[in-house]
């Protein structure tokens, strides 16, 4: 006898689930801005603007980032707003040394 799994047989499936699999890793602040983005589908910038307090701007930012990822919800995460780049203090060594001196 062979044994068969839940999606055997069923067209998409395998596609759905994958789908569904995506959406439970997704952020919370990235399931928001998605929910944001269907409202403003829906009913229009300014009721968006005045529901939520998200500028013009980031709502078509936040759309080209879902469209990029070809609607991967995850691409509506939000990523680190440290700098990709930290200077190194130059400081003379004398100075340092007179700081610790006193």
């Amino acid at each position: 006898m062979q044994v068969h799994h839940a999606g055997y047989r069923i067209r998409g499936f395998y596609r759905i689930a994958a789908l569904g699999h995506l959406w439970a890793m997704t952020p919370k602040d990235a399931q928001r801005r998605l929910h944001i983005l269907r409202f403003w589908d829906t009913h229009g910038l300014e009721a968006t603007q005045d529901a939520f307090d998200v500028s013009r701007r980031t709502l078509y930012r936040w759309k080209q980032a879902l469209r990029e990822q070809g609607g991967n919800p995850a691409a509506l995460a939000a990523r680190s707003c440290a700098p990709k780049r930290r200077r190194t203090p130059k400081t003379d060594p004398r100075l340092v040394a007179e700081i610790r001196r006193l």
